[in-house]
């Protein structure tokens, strides 16, 4: 079966807002796949152990649970984390349940981490061509020397520094691999050579989840960040995808309505971290 046999064609919010919950999901289980990751459906929620540092990648999303055991089965599903010692997040999309899951996640222990917009695109509307900056190019991210490179400039494009990067985070990433057979994908910009812009996309549910969007402090306010959204974007649409959803920060919520995404929900989380 081909990456692109199943395509959202329902442009309804509701069935887009499940939609990316499911490709997060998708998209957090296929990081599951490197060693010493735990991952597992319960009937109640999704949960994924991935070990690496990064609370991001730790996470429990699609709750539902009964209120009248809620504070007990909170504990039970934060075992593995707090066994493992690795911060995590509890994702609350629109339809979690009980609507009030916060009250009782700060009640263990947990803290809001805050709320950010989904947004979603219908990709017919994306502009048929990327913009045009001068010396600015986009390539694929196919070989381990690229993949180094988009995550230096990851790394330094969402506030870190490159002496800083964790090992096992950049093992992460090399186990993840490359190549445009897998639904996920990486995307590296140049600016006269110099690698200054990253981005990924997800394809899965159906759907084209877009992340990893970030660019050096030194190149902003010149269209590369629009420029490095759209090319993920425009491979989706090329190959028959739809629709292209993503969770937007501060700063990129404005690139994001330019392009032409709009806000369908807000997606909260909940942070714990060892002591």
């Amino acid at each position: 079966m081909s990456i692109s046999s199943n395509i959202l064609r329902q442009t309804s919010y509701p069935g887009i807002i499940t939609a990316m919950e499911n490709n997060l999901v998708e998209f957090i289980m296929y990081c599951s796949c490197i060693p010493g990751a735990q991952a597992y459906h319960s009937s109640d929620h999704i949960a994924a152990i991935t070990g690496i540092p990064q609370p991001s990648l730790n996470v429990v999303m699609r709750t539902q649970m009964d209120e009248q055991t809620i504070l007990a089965r909170i504990q039970e599903v934060m075992t593995p984390f707090k066994v493992r010692q690795v911060p995590m997040l509890w994702w609350i999309f629109p339809g979690t349940r009980p609507a009030n899951l916060g009250q009782y996640l700060k009640k263990s222990g947990l803290q809001y981490n805050g709320s950010e917009p989904g947004m979603a695109l219908e990709l017919s509307h994306l502009p048929a061509a990327l913009p045009q900056i001068e010396g600015f190019s986009i390539e694929e991210v196919e070989s381990a020397a690229a993949l180094e490179e988009w995550i230096h400039v990851s790394a330094i494009a969402f506030g870190g520094a490159a002496a800083s990067i964790d090992p096992e985070y950049v093992r992460f990433e090399q186990c993840l691999g490359w190549g445009k057979d897998l639904p996920s994908r990486r995307f590296l910009g140049r600016l006269d050579g110099k690698a200054v812009a990253t981005s990924s996309i997800f394809l899965g549910a159906g759907i084209a989840g877009l992340f990893s969007v970030g660019t050096l402090p030194e190149v902003r306010g010149r269209g590369i960040g629009t420029a490095i959204s759209m090319a993920p974007l425009s491979v989706a649409r090329a190959l028959g995808y739809n629709i292209g959803v993503l969770q937007a920060s501060p700063a990129g919520y404005s690139v994001y309505s330019r392009i032409g995404f709009r806000e369908c929900c807000q997606i909260q989380t909940y942070l714990w971290s060892p002591q």
